[in-house]
């Protein structure tokens, strides 16, 4: 039972990773070394879907309102940032998500908004990152083994 209530958790923290906790996606690997590594793999790929889907949701309905046109307006930055961010989604789709938040240890929540306001495919999207957890949590686990295979 204690299994699956450390599963749950791994599932929780992946959604909490994607909407609101700036870090990476990988750290049950670190803190629950007595779950399965690949049950743990499953839960963390369907929680980052299920919380990226919350983060596109949410960045679509954010981008619809006059607050957030008139923030970007305001800001150089801000607007300098989703101008390149817009052309970057557009040119490279859901390839772009999946290829940056491949990236271990990379903080995937900023990236997730920034995708969701500009993009318009929220599942296909949300599938691209539960896929990139997988590859990360699959580096991780190799990195792992790699450094132990060096210290024998």
């Amino acid at each position: 039972m204690h299994v699956l209530a450390g599963l749950f958790l791994v599932f929780l923290y992946e959604i909490g990773a994607a909407v609101i906790l700036p870090t990476p996606a990988e750290l049950p690997l670190v803190t629950y070394k007595w779950l399965p590594v690949g049950w743990m793999t499953l839960f963390a790929v369907v929680g980052k879907v299920v919380g990226s889907y919350l983060v596109f949701f949410l960045g679509d309905r954010m981008k619809n309102t006059e607050r957030f046109h008139r923030l970007v307006a305001r800001y150089d930055v801000l607007h300098a940032v989703m101008k390149w961010s817009e052309r970057f989604v557009r040119r490279y789709g859901v390839f772009a998500v999946f290829l940056l938040l491949c990236i271990p240890g990379f903080p995937d929540t900023i990236s997730l908004y920034l995708f969701a306001l500009i993009g318009q495919r929220p599942v296909l999207f949300s599938l691209a990152a539960g896929a990139a957890t997988a590859v990360r949590f699959g580096l991780v686990i190799l990195g792992v083994w790699s450094i132990g295979q060096v210290a024998q």
